[in-house]
C-alpha cells in the first residue's frame, strides 16, 4: 500500500518515517524538516539552544514564551496532571537528570526481564531497591504560573522541564497535521486527491494513521517488552492513533549519586533507572512492564498526544483516575503487569489486538 517513505533520521532523538501511497513532495518534506528543528528548539531539555534549557539555567526563573502551537500541549498536560494527582508532571526532567539521564546517558540493552518466544511468561524485575533513595522537593507543573490558555511560563527559579510523556505524540500529530494542509493547498477546488492520499506518520513507534477508507486497518506488532526482537501479539488499527511505553528500552546504570549529598553513601548504587518516573516520588514506575493505547482519530483533535500520554499515565497512575479522559477520547489499551510470578496481559474490551498468548 505505502510505495512512498520519507525518512527523518535521528528527529526527537527516535527518527520519523512517514509512508505514503503517493509521493510527499519535496516542498512538504522540507517543511516538515523545518518544524523538526523549530520543535527541538523549543521543547528539547537536550539541546543547549532550546527554550527549555534556557528555563532550566534561569537562577532566578523568569517569564518564557512559547509559540502559540505548544499551547494544546500545555493544555494536555493539565489535564493528565489534575487526573493523576501530581504522578503525571512535565517537571520530572529534574529527576530524569538526577537519575543520570542527559545527553551523556548510556542505555541498558538488556531486557527488562526474560519469556519465552511465543508467550509472556515468568519474569523478574531489575530494577533494584528505592528504599534508600531520596530527593529534594521538586518544582511542579501546578507550581509553574501561566495564564489561562496562554503559552507564557512564568517561574521565579530554575525548572527542568521534559515533555517526553506525550510530546513525541504530539509531535506527530502536528507533522499530520502539516501533510494534510499541503495536500489540500495543492488541491484543485473539484479535486478528491486529498481523500485519496492514504500515509502513517511513525515516529520510534509512536504512529498516526490517516486512510480514506474509514474501514481500512493495518496491521502493526506489539513488540515483547522481554526480548524487543519479538512481538507479543498484533493490532489491526484504522485511522487512528497507537502509542507503546515500556521499560525494556530506555533503561540505564544509576552510577552517581554525588547529588544526594550526606545520603550518598546510603544510596545503592548501580540500580536500573527507566524514563518512566513517577513524579510523586521520582521513582521509576515498577507497576507495569509494558502499555498500548489505541485511540480512533475522529474522537479528538490530538489521538497521538493523548494516546503518547495514556500509555504513560498508566505507568504511574491509577486506572480508575484516567477512566474520565479514556471516555472522553474513546481510548482502549492493554498492559503488560506483574502478577506474583507471573506476568499478566489485560486489555480493554475493544482494543483492536490479538495476543499470542491468548
Amino acid at each position: 500500500m505505502f510505495r512512498n517513505v520519507v525518512a527523518i533520521e535521528r528527529a526527537l532523538g527516535t527518527g520519523i518515517i512517514i509512508s505514503s501511497n503517493v509521493p510527499i513532495s519535496q516542498r512538504v518534506e522540507q517543511r516538515i524538516r523545518a518544524f523538526v528543528e523549530e520543535y527541538e528548539r523549543t521543547l528539547s531539555r537536550f539541546r543547549v539552544d532550546s527554550l527549555v534549557s534556557r528555563m532550566a539555567r534561569a537562577e532566578h526563573g523568569g517569564d518564557f514564551e512559547f509559540p502559540t502551537w505548544v499551547q494544546p500541549l500545555f493544555a494536555i498536560y493539565d489535564e493528565f496532571y489534575a487526573a493523576t494527582h501530581g504522578a503525571f508532571d512535565a517537571c520530572v526532567g529534574a529527576d530524569l537528570l538526577a537519575l543520570g539521564y542527559d545527553n551523556s546517558v548510556q542505555f541498558v540493552p538488556e531486557s527488562a526481564g526474560s519469556a519465552s518466544n511465543d508467550s509472556v511468561s515468568v519474569s523478574v524485575s531489575v530494577s533494584g531497591n528505592w528504599s534508600k533513595y531520596r530527593r529534594a522537593l521538586p518544582v511542579k507543573w501546578a507550581d509553574i504560573s501561566r495564564d489561562d490558555g496562554g503559552t507564557t511560563l512564568c517561574t521565579n527559579q530554575p525548572v527542568q522541564l521534559d515533555f517526553g510523556a506525550a510530546g513525541k505524540g504530539y509531535f506527530v500529530d502536528l507533522v499530520t497535521q502539516i501533510i494534510k494542509e499541503e495536500l489540500s493547498s495543492n488541491s484543485p477546488a473539484n479535486s478528491d486527491s486529498l481523500s485519496d492520499c492514504d500515509f502513517l506518520v511513525n515516529a520510534g513507534g509512536d504512529m498516526r494513521a490517516c486512510f480514506s477508507d474509514e474501514d481500512y486497518q493495518i496491521k502493526v506488532a506489539l513488540e515483547n517488552p522481554f526480548d524487543t526482537t519479538q512481538a507479543v501479539g498484533a493490532a489491526s488499527i484504522a485511522s487512528g492513533a497507537l502509542c507503546a511505553s515500556s521499560n525494556a528500552r530506555r533503561r540505564w546504570k544509576v552510577k552517581d549519586a554525588s547529588y544526594l549529598g550526606k545520603d550518598a553513601s546510603d544510596f545503592e548504587s548501580n540500580l536500573i533507572a527507566t524514563h518512566l518516573i513517577n513524579a510523586l516520588d521520582g521513582i521509576p514506575s515498577q507497576k507495569l512492564f509494558a502499555s498500548w493505547t489505541y485511540i480512533p482519530a475522529k474522537t479528538c483533535a490530538f489521538p497521538t498526544a493523548y494516546a503518547d500520554a495514556l500509555a504513560t499515565a498508566l505507568f504511574v497512575s491509577q486506572e480508575n483516575d484516567l477512566q474520565t479522559i479514556v471516555q472522553t477520547v474513546g481510548a482502549e489499551f492493554a498492559v503488560i503487569s506483574p502478577n506474583c510470578a507471573a506476568c499478566q496481559v489485560r486489555k480493554t474490551s475493544a482494543f483492536p489486538a490479538h495476543f499470542f498468548a491468548d
